[in-house]
């Protein structure tokens, strides 16, 4: 997902240097629930206490609106 999400601000920044409009709120799909819920959820839990920095990378980009889950 940190990939993905890499890819979708590189994307995002693509556009708006080509003038290609207004680029809105971008959103990113996953198939993994889980992974979406903690990714989006603030909250820091015992369980997931051994996630590494990209859910945190992740999870900055969501708060900042960047993107959507």
């Amino acid at each position: 997902m940190a990939s993905a999400t890499c890819e979708l601000i590189w994307l995002k920044q693509l556009l708006k240097e080509l003038r290609f409009g207004k680029v809105t709120q971008m959103t990113l799909i996953c198939d993994n629930q889980a992974a979406l819920h903690i990714a989006s959820n603030p909250v820091f839990h015992k369980r997931t206490k051994h996630i590494d920095i990209n859910c945190h990378f992740i999870r900055e980009k969501i708060l900042s609106r960047d993107i959507t889950t």
